[in-house]
């Protein structure tokens, strides 16, 4: 486990534990608030409302994936801390950054692990396409173009 002082592994404990109440309110309320719910609103005739009610209920299961996604990383990081794994890399097994874990208590990569990640789940290349070099001479717009 991670050196961490007792004193900040206990605060560490508590926000997770309030996010986790949080996020579990949070996830009540927007699955009470999916438009689908709505007996009144599925007996409509007026138009639109079809259309209006599907829209809000993806939206709706877009948000509490989101939020059980973040209620599933804060459970993990609480177990970690009850097994005392708390705060050590899962890809290189070094201990993750003090600073690091105040600042995203769920995270359960260090810093270099992390940027790894991060570089791998980006598409290959940067989205941009380079253009040839034009020995120091301007290029047209045209120009420019035609090479993309």
């Amino acid at each position: 486990m991670l050196n961490l002082p007792r004193k900040t592994l206990i605060r560490i404990k508590n926000l997770l534990q309030r996010q986790q109440r949080e996020v579990e309110e949070n996830i009540e309320k927007v699955e009470k608030d999916d438009p689908t719910k709505d007996i009144a609103l599925a007996e409509s005739s007026e138009p639109g409302t079809e259309s209006w009610i599907a829209e809000g209920h993806a939206k709706a299961i877009a948000i509490a994936n989101e939020l059980k996604n973040a209620a599933g990383n804060i459970k993990l990081a609480l177990s970690k801390i009850r097994q005392g794994k708390y705060g050590v890399c899962e890809k290189c097994g070094k201990n993750i950054e003090h600073q690091r874990l105040l600042i995203i208590p769920t995270t359960r990569y260090c810093m270099a692990c992390s940027k790894i990640k991060h570089k791998q789940s980006l598409p290959s290349g940067d989205g941009k396409q380079s253009l040839p070099s034009n020995n120091g001479k301007q290029n047209s717009s045209a120009n420019n173009l035609n090479h993309r």
